[in-house]
C-alpha cells in the first residue's frame, strides 16, 4: 500500500488498485479524483469509484480509448497512435479516441477500428 502526498498524489489500496487524490485548495483537498487526469505529461481515466482504469475504456460519448494495461512504469496511461491487442492493430488518434470506419494514412480501419488490409 502507498500513501499519497502533496507532491505523489498516486495511492494504491491493499488489492493494488491505484487512486488519484486531489491536493488542490479548491474545497476538495485530499478526495479521489474520477475522470480524466493528467499527471507527469499522460492522461489517465479513474472510474466513478476513483479507481483508475486500465485496457479498453468506452466513454458516455460511446468513445473507445485503449489505457496501458502493462506494468512498464505507465500502467493506465493513454495510449495513441498504432497499437497491438490480441494480435490486431488499432490507431488511437491524438485525443486517445480510437478510429473507427475511416483511412488512417495509407490504412483502412473498420467499424471495430481493427486495421484491415482487404480496402
Amino acid at each position: 500500500m502507498t500513501t499519497a502526498t502533496k507532491s505523489n498524489p498516486w495511492f494504491q489500496d491493499e488489492d493494488g488498485t491505484w487512486y488519484m487524490l486531489d491536493y488542490r485548495h479548491d474545497g476538495q483537498y485530499g478526495a479521489m479524483l474520477t475522470g480524466w487526469q493528467q499527471d507527469g505529461g499522460e492522461w489517465y481515466h479513474f472510474a466513478k469509484s476513483g479507481a483508475m482504469q486500465s485496457g479498453w475504456m468506452k466513454d458516455a460519448d460511446g468513445t473507445w480509448y485503449l489505457l496501458n494495461s502493462k506494468h512498464d512504469g505507465t500502467f493506465g496511461a493513454m495510449l495513441t497512435g498504432w497499437q497491438k491487442v490480441g494480435g490486431k492493430w488499432y490507431y488511437m488518434d491524438a485525443s486517445g479516441a480510437m478510429a473507427e470506419n475511416e483511412w488512417v494514412g495509407r490504412y483502412w480501419v473498420d467499424g471495430s477500428g481493427v486495421w484491415t488490409a482487404t480496402r
